[in-house]
């Protein structure tokens, strides 16, 4: 005679789904990043990104526009630089950059910048979706990964870097607030 505990085994499953949560958030690893760009020649571009540790725990490899088993860049990258303490090394057959350092963690609640690249995608194909095939399909061309400290040291982080405003979308926006301002200055004096 055979005895089944099926109220067991989803106890179980329940328990295990419900310390994934508290085992993601006891690392304390989180990131975001920022990048800008500029046309340094016809049709190349300088990107340089801002790493900025969001967690309470350290940051010692970034992995930039790369999961686990996928880099999104659709040229490989030239004239690579890193962060004093840091080096670089261009993965996935030319489709990823990754950053790492043995000394110079990056702590909680601070920003690093140095991390920068060359390459002829344009901007408007970063800040697009990867077209697949395979593993990160449908990912924004920008997903990246961080670690605590060396690569697949621990679960890591992954998370979208994400584009700061070029300088014309600031004087755009600047623009735009100027003539509001002065259109609700001209309402008040009419109404006074």
């Amino acid at each position: 005679m055979s005895h089944s505990f099926p109220n067991i085994s989803k106890l179980a499953l329940l328990a295990v789904m419900a310390l994934i949560p508290s085992v993601a958030l006891a690392s304390g690893l989180s990131a975001s990043a920022t990048y800008s760009y500029d046309e340094i020649s016809p049709g190349v571009y300088d990107y340089s990104i801002t790493l900025t540790n969001t967690g309470t725990t350290t940051i010692g490899t970034l992995w930039f526009s790369w999961i686990p088993g996928a880099g999104f860049l659709s040229e490989t990258p030239t004239n690579v630089d890193s962060p004093a303490g840091w080096t670089d090394t261009i993965t996935n057959s030319g489709a990823s950059v990754r950053w790492t350092t043995v000394s110079d963690f990056l702590s909680p609640d601070l920003s690093l910048s140095g991390f920068s690249f060359d390459s002829t995608e344009p901007p408007a194909e970063l800040i697009g979706i990867f077209p697949g095939p395979g593993t990160g399909t449908g990912d924004p061309d920008t997903t990246s990964t961080v670690y605590i400290a060396a690569p697949f040291g621990d679960p890591g982080e992954i998370f979208d870097a994400t584009p700061t405003p070029e300088p014309s979308s600031w004087l755009l926006m600047l623009t735009g607030l100027g003539l509001a301002a002065l259109t609700f200055r001209s309402k008040l004096l009419q109404g006074a």
